[in-house]
């Protein structure tokens, strides 16, 4: 009788933990329904407005609080300004802006992701129609996932995304919704599936059928394990220090001699875009660590990885 009880019991509360995390599972399906609802019809910057207020009074970004502290003093050592970093509010506004442009389609931000576009394809159709190869270099500034759905829609109008073999892929339909174009492939070998694109999208690439995305400030920290990492590492200075930075954009460059664009978003009442000339790819390792400092100095609020504890200056 005694060991039914034990039985029964351990099954009940097995049971019960099952049915809470259903339903757990559910309410967060539910809100996320909710939320895209939301961000399709209500004006993004009532919505934005609002999600700023709940940060403020700590009721919203809660996962992402930890991250201020880090954030702030990385600014602080490397500028020497005192103005904190609000990681919770760039996190939050961030996962907004995904959702509206994706899931809610808002028409509002996607005039505004049209409008980046334009800007940006008005620099690399001209490149294009003099069959240079193009490679697009965004900064992980508002949105990676926007930034590379601006590259994506530029002439030719397709794109993929050079990612470390540890990063995320996008949601693949968030990325299809609106017939873009957005594929992926690794720089590093160990990822075999993503690794075997690489060959046909540089082909592509310099036959001008494709752009190629490469995130220039990516942090090392996110391929100290990959193969070759310590061989791609570009020497430079950033903030008047010894750093280093990945190597992707200049080597890949130089294999097809392609001319690369610097751009970012930053998102000021509305979501912009800053563009830098084209870069030669002789140029390019000179170039980049410029265009990274310049941007996290002037827009540090829209900068998406102050929070790395180690940025760029891991000494391996």
């Amino acid at each position: 009788m005694v060991r039914f009880i034990i039985l029964w019991s351990v099954f009940s509360v097995k049971n019960s933990l099952e049915w809470l995390y259903r339903l757990h599972r559910e309410i967060a399906r539910g809100e996320l329904a909710v939320l895209r609802k939301i961000v399709r019809y209500v004006p993004i910057t009532v919505v934005l407005g609002v999600a700023r207020g709940l940060c403020a009074l700590g009721l919203a970004g809660r996962a992402f609080r930890l991250q201020n502290a880090v954030a702030t003093e990385n600014f602080r050592c490397l500028t020497g300004q005192k103005t904190p970093i609000n990681a919770v509010w760039i996190a939050v506004r961030r996962r907004l802006l995904e959702e509206a442009a994706t899931w809610g389609q808002n028409p509002t931000l996607l005039r505004q992701l049209r409008h980046c576009t334009d800007q940006l394809d008005a620099v690399v159709a001209p490149l294009h129609h003099q069959k240079i190869p193009v490679i697009l270099a965004p900064l992980h500034a508002v949105s990676d996932v926007l930034a590379a759905i601006v590259g994506a829609s530029v002439t030719p109008g397709k794109a993929s995304v050079v990612v470390s073999a540890s990063a995320e892929l996008y949601n693949q339909h968030a990325r299809t919704l609106g017939g873009i174009q957005l594929a992926y492939c690794s720089i590093h070998q160990e990822n075999k599936a993503l690794a075997s694109n690489l060959m046909s999208l540089i082909a592509d690439v310099a036959a001008g059928e494709q752009n190629m995305i490469i995130f220039p400030d990516i942090s090392p920290d996110y391929t100290l394990q990959a193969e070759g990492a310590l061989e791609a590492k570009l020497p430079c200075r950033l903030f008047g220090r010894a750093a280093k930075l990945h190597h992707g954009v200049v080597r890949l460059s130089g294999v097809i001699a392609a001319q690369v664009v610097f751009y970012h978003l930053c998102y000021d009442g509305g979501l912009q875009i800053r563009i830098h000339p084209p870069v030669a790819a002789k140029a390019v390792a000179g170039a980049m660590p410029g265009v990274i400092e310049q941007t996290l100095r002037e827009y540090p609020q829209d900068w998406l990885l102050w929070h790395s504890h180690s940025l760029y200056f891991i000494n391996h």
